[in-house]
């Protein structure tokens, strides 16, 4: 049984490895899995406590991007603030933004990443499988291992998509 088990997660493994190719490691993937479960358990009182409040949580190679809307500065700061203390975490982006989230479009952010992430994959120059693209309120945060000249030109691509208010860069430079 145990030896099934260690065969399922090698090829797991494998399968991730090659899909994944010039990503992060499996253990940085599974690390920042575990960072956004206890960013999310820390997060997610401040959250219930503030409404309406809506607080995103993502993690890429160990970078922390926290998004959405909350009431206050206040509890923008707390957020920041809440998870500082977590030693994994090489960098924090808080992105909240001080507005209703009853007032944001899920289905228009949803299409703008899928449009994002479509004109990713058909530039040239660009390997678009290592950048995470997220929405959240018409602004596109751009996640990923890349080079300079790569990362500028996701961003310029996200740029001329339509309904993009604005695109932040969030990407860990290579070479």
């Amino acid at each position: 049984m145990k030896t099934t088990r260690s065969l399922k997660l090698l090829i797991a493994s494998a399968a991730f490895a090659l899909l994944t190719s010039g990503c992060t490691t499996f253990g940085t993937f599974a690390e920042d899995q575990s960072i956004e479960g206890q960013v999310e358990d820390i997060l997610e009182p401040i959250e219930l406590n503030n409404q309406p409040a809506f607080i995103g949580v993502e993690s890429h190679n160990l970078y922390v991007l926290i998004y959405g809307q909350v009431p206050s500065e206040d509890v923008k700061a707390q957020a920041s603030q809440s998870i500082n203390g977590i030693p994994v975490i090489r960098k924090v982006f808080n992105e909240l933004r001080v507005a209703n989230p009853e007032e944001v479009s899920t289905i228009s952010d949803s299409w703008i990443t899928t449009k994002v992430k479509s004109s990713l994959a058909a530039e040239k120059g660009l390997d678009s499988k290592r950048i995470k693209v997220i929405t959240e309120a018409g602004e596109v945060f751009l996640m990923g291992l890349v080079t300079r000249e790569e990362g500028d030109k996701a961003a310029l691509v996200a740029r001329n998509i339509s309904g993009v208010t604005r695109v932040v860069k969030i990407f860990e430079y290579i070479n």
